[in-house]
Order: structure tokens, then sequence, then C-alpha cells
């Protein structure tokens, strides 16, 4: 057994195409998105991206101070090849569009950041939104470095007869590893060694009392 850190409570979300990750780290809410010629853009507002986490394969772009001109203004990505081009990774979730909905459990590598315009992109093969998501305003987080040993989750002890489903990104009712209740199986360990906690998602089947005690094991 290895050092122990209890995370607390983690809420499940219950609408349909919604779910939370287990741990991510720190969380930048979105302020919105654009989908263009293949590529999302999601934007975190103004002063919000970071210097690291959400960066393209070449860093982060520095700005002539002279020119105002961009060093690294796509990325190192060249030829349109779709591929992750060795990008940071980001965890999204919370999106609430319709095609915001789509992003939610993914983790997209960044192609580039703008930090103009406080955004970051990647690739995502959809119709052209330069609209409907500009409110959206659902959760982003870098990917985390750290791997645990195992990951405990357990009932919360106010969640009546409520059920919290644990899967991977498309975790849903009819679709799980383990359904947590108080009146059945009330806890779950998930142990390899090297797991990543942000690949863990739940989903519950209540808008109320429908949480897990989580904690992580290095």
């Amino acid at each position: 057994m290895g050092v122990i850190r209890t995370l607390g409570q983690i809420t499940a979300p219950s609408t349909a195409g919604f779910r939370t990750p287990v741990y991510t780290g720190p969380v930048l809410v979105a302020t919105g998105f654009i989908i263009a010629n293949g590529i999302a853009t999601v934007f975190l507002g103004a002063g919000n991206l970071p210097k690291n986490g959400y960066n393209g394969p070449n860093g982060y772009p520095t700005h002539n101070a002279t020119t105002g001109s961009e060093f690294d203004i796509h990325g190192g990505v060249s030829g349109g090849s779709g591929g992750p081009a060795g990008g940071q990774q980001v965890t999204l979730w919370g999106f609430a569009t319709t095609v915001g909905l789509l992003f939610n459990g993914l983790t997209v590598t960044v192609i580039h950041n703008n930090p103009q315009a406080d955004s970051f992109s990647f690739y995502f093969n959809h119709a052209d939104d330069l609209s409907a998501g500009l409110a959206d305003t659902g959760n982003t987080a870098a990917a985390p470095s750290g791997h645990y040993r195992a990951v405990r989750l357990e009932c919360d002890a106010s969640n009546s007869t409520n059920i919290v489903y644990v899967g991977d990104f498309a975790v849903t009712a009819t679709r799980y590893m383990a359904a947590l209740t108080l009146a059945g199986q009330l806890a779950i360990v998930i142990a390899s060694e090297n797991i990543p906690a942000d690949r863990i998602f739940i989903f519950g089947s209540s808008a109320t009392n429908c949480k897990v005690q989580a904690t992580l094991i290095y």
C-alpha cells in the first residue's frame, strides 16, 4: 500500500451526454468554442491561458515585441496531416450545446494556442460551427502527468438509493464497469500501478445526492 490522498466528494452529473472525470488537477472553465476547417478552438477568457499544459508541439508561442508577429503561429504543424503532432493534452467535459456534447470525455492533443485570444486548438472532424458554441462554458484541464498505483471510489453517505456509474469517457446508466450504491456495491478499487485518474469518469442516476468519495493511492 502506498501513500493515500483523499479528494473528498465528487458529484456525478445525471444529464445525458455529461460525465465527470474523477481527478484532473486544476480546472479552467471555457468561455466558448468555434470549429472551422476541421479544427476546434476553445476560448478560456482574458488572461486565463496558462504557459504550460495547453501548448502545441513547439511550446508556448512567443511574439515579436516590435512587429507583434507570432514565432509559432501554426504550432509546428505542417501539411494538415490531422495527426496529434506531439502537443500537450487537455481533458474536456461539461459542455452543453449539441456540438459541445461531443467534446465531453475527450482528451485532445493541442496543435496550437494563441495567448492573444487566450485559446487553444485541436483537430476535430466536424462541420464548421462559428456561433452556436460561443457561450458554451465547459470545463478543461491539462492532462496530469501523475499516475497512481490505485484509485478508490466509494458511495457518499448522502446518496440514499441513487446510483453512481463508473466507466470510461462514454459511461452511461447502460454502459459502465461498476454501479455504486449504498444498497449494493459500495466501492470499487481500480489498480494497475499506473492509473490515470482523468480517464475514469462517473455518471449519476439523479441530479441530487449522487456523489463519490475519491482516494488516490501513490
